[in-house]
C-alpha cells in the first residue's frame, strides 16, 4: 500500500451561519496594535494571520478616498536602459559595412503592439548581446511597430551573431547605450526618459454583522468564553472579529472581481502579481536546487531586494524542507527577524534561509490552505497547491510624490464620518446599546473600506508546482 493520509484534516464545514443572529459587546483589536497586545492576539489568532503580522511590521495605510469610485493610484518608473531584439535575420558579410535591422514587435516598443515607443535613437552606441560588438545607429525609420535602424560597426567587423557566419539572427538581443563616441565639437542629440506607469486599484466593501436576542444573552454556559465571560455571544464576537480579519486577508490577497456586478471590488495582490509578476514552475514533489536558482535568477534580473517574505501552501513547505533538510543536514535553516525579533519571527511562523545574496523568510501560509481553515480536503482540485508567494521586503518611492512605501500594502480608506486612522469601524443598536431599538436584541456591526497597493510587482515571484 502507498503512503498516504488515511485521515486527514476534520472540521468541515466550520463556522455555523445564524441568519437571525447573535453577539454582546463589540470589540475590534486591528484598531489599537500596539506591542501590548502582540502577545494575545498571537494566542488568539495563532500565527495563520499574514494581515496581523503586517499590521505590526506598518505595513498598513490609511488613505483619504479623493475619487468619486474609491480608486487609489500610484506610479512606477520603467527601467532606464533600453533594449529591443531583432524582428528577422540579417546578412552582414563585409566588414564594416553597415545594415538595416527591423526591430520586433512588440517586444522592442514601451506601448506594445501600438509599436511607437521604441528606445532607439540617432547616434545611440548599440551593443549585440552574443558578441558584444558594438555599433552607432546612423539612421532611423520610424515606422509603427517596424522600427528600421540603420547600424554602422564601430570596428572593423561585421554585425551577426555569435562570433562566425554572416547573420545577424532575429531575436538576438540589441542594448543601447547614450553617445558614447560623441567626437569633437559634438552637438546635442535626443533624449531618455524612463517611462512612467500608473496603477489603480479600488477598496471593496468588507461587512459582517452578528445579533443576539435578550433571551440568547442572558443564558450562561458551563464554557469560559475567555475573560471569564460565560455568555455564548462572547464566541460569536470572537468569531465575527476572526473572520472579519479573513475576510479583509482574503480580499486584499486573492482580490474581488466585480466586472458582473454594480459594485466596487478590488484588484489583489496575487492577481496583481500574476498580471505583472513573475512565475516559476517546478515538478510536485521534486524541487531541486536548479529551481531556487531559477527563483533567484529571476529576482536578481528584477532588481528584487535582499529580503523577501515567502508565503507557502503546507505542500510547497514540505517540498523545500525536504529540498533544504537533505543538502544542508547541519542546519543552516534558522530564524530570521522578519523586521522584528528573533522571538517575534517563531511567533509567526517565520524561519529564514539566504543563498544567492537573499535573505528569503518562509511562512506556512493557513490562507493557501483549506484543510488548516476549512477542514476538508479537496477532491476535484485545488488551485493553491504546492503554491508559493515571494512577497519583497523593501521600500520604493513613488514616482508621482517621492513617498516612500512598501511594497505590498494593505490599504484602508477614510470615510471622513469615522475616527481619523480607524481601519474598521464598528457599531451597535439594539434595546440595551446607546442607539434604541423596539425589539428585545442587540446587533452589533463591522465594516472596512480596503484594497491593495503592490509597488513594483515585477519584483514580486509566483513559485508553483506543477504535475509535470
Amino acid at each position: 500500500m502507498p503512503s498516504a493520509i488515511v485521515r486527514g484534516a476534520t472540521g468541515q464545514p466550520g463556522a455555523v451561519a445564524y441568519p437571525s443572529g447573535i453577539t454582546t459587546g463589540i470589540f475590534n483589536d486591528l484598531n489599537f496594535v500596539i506591542p501590548d497586545y502582540i502577545a494575545g492576539l498571537v494566542a488568539k489568532y495563532g500565527n495563520s494571520s499574514y494581515m496581523l503580522a503586517m499590521e505590526i511590521l506598518g505595513r498598513t495605510t490609511v488613505e483619504s478616498v479623493n475619487t468619486t469610485t474609491n480608486t487609489f493610484s500610484h506610479f512606477e518608473k520603467g527601467r532606464p536602459f533600453g533594449s529591443g531584439l531583432v524582428n528577422a535575420n540579417v546578412t552582414s558579410s563585409v566588414a564594416g559595412a553597415a545594415i538595416n535591422i527591423t526591430l520586433k514587435s512588440p517586444e522592442s516598443y514601451n506601448n506594445g503592439a501600438t509599436g511607437t515607443q521604441s528606445p532607439f535613437l540617432l547616434n545611440q552606441v548599440v551593443k549585440i548581446r552574443s558578441n558584444g560588438r558594438k555599433f552607432r545607429v546612423t539612421a532611423i525609420t520610424r515606422t509603427a511597430g517596424a522600427f528600421v535602424i540603420e547600424a554602422t560597426p564601430l570596428g572593423s567587423y561585421t554585425l551577426i551573431t555569435g562570433n562566425s557566419g554572416t547573420t545577424l539572427n532575429a531575436g538576438e538581443g540589441l542594448e543601447t547605450f547614450g553617445n558614447q563616441l560623441a567626437g569633437e565639437s559634438s552637438d546635442s542629440q535626443g533624449t531618455m526618459q524612463q517611462q512612467l506607469y500608473r496603477y489603480d486599484n479600488t477598496a471593496t466593501v468588507i461587512r459582517a454583522t452578528t445579533k443576539s436576542s435578550d433571551l440568547a444573552s442572558m443564558n450562561k454556559t458551563q464554557i469560559d468564553f475567555g475573560g471569564g465571560n460565560f455568555y455564548e455571544p462572547t464566541l460569536a464576537v470572537q468569531t465575527m472579529n476572526q473572520n472579519m480579519m479573513m475576510d479583509i486577508e482574503d480580499a486584499v490577497m486573492e482580490g474581488v472581481p466585480d466586472a458582473n456586478t454594480t459594485d466596487t471590488g478590488t484588484t489583489g495582490v496575487i492577481p496583481d502579481v500574476e498580471a505583472r509578476g513573475s512565475e516559476i514552475d517546478y515538478v510536485q514533489n521534486m524541487f531541486a536546487i536548479g529551481d531556487f536558482q531559477n527563483l533567484t535568477n529571476v529576482l536578481d534580473a528584477n532588481g528584487g531586494p535582499r529580503e523577501y517574505h515567502f508565503l507557502q501552501d503546507l505542500k510547497q513547505r514540505q517540498d523545500i524542507n525536504n529540498l533544504l533538510f537533505g543538502i544542508y543536514k547541519n542546519g543552516a535553516i534558522s530564524y530570521g527577524s522578519v523586521g522584528m525579533s528573533a522571538e517575534a519571527a517563531v511567533s509567526y511562523g517565520f524561519k529564514g534561509f539566504s543563498t544567492d545574496t537573499f535573505d528569503f523568510h518562509f511562512h506556512r501560509y493557513k490562507g493557501f490552505t483549506p484543510e488548516a481553515v476549512f477542514g476538508y480536503t479537496p477532491t476535484q482540485g485545488d488551485y493553491r497547491a504546492y503554491f508559493g508567494l515571494a512577497v519583497p521586503q523593501g521600500m520604493v518611492r513613488d514616482a508621482k510624490d517621492n513617498t516612500s512605501r512598501p511594497q505590498m500594502q494593505w490599504v484602508y480608506q477614510q470615510n471622513p464620518d469615522i475616527t481619523v486612522g480607524q481601519r474598521i469601524y464598528s457599531w451597535g443598536l439594539g434595546y440595551t446599546q446607546a442607539t434604541k431599538t423596539t425589539k428585545a436584541e442587540n446587533e452589533y456591526n463591522q465594516i472596512a473600506y480596503v484594497g491593495s497597493r503592490v509597488m513594483a510587482s515585477e519584483q514580486f515571484s509566483i513559485l508553483k508546482g506543477i504535475s509535470s
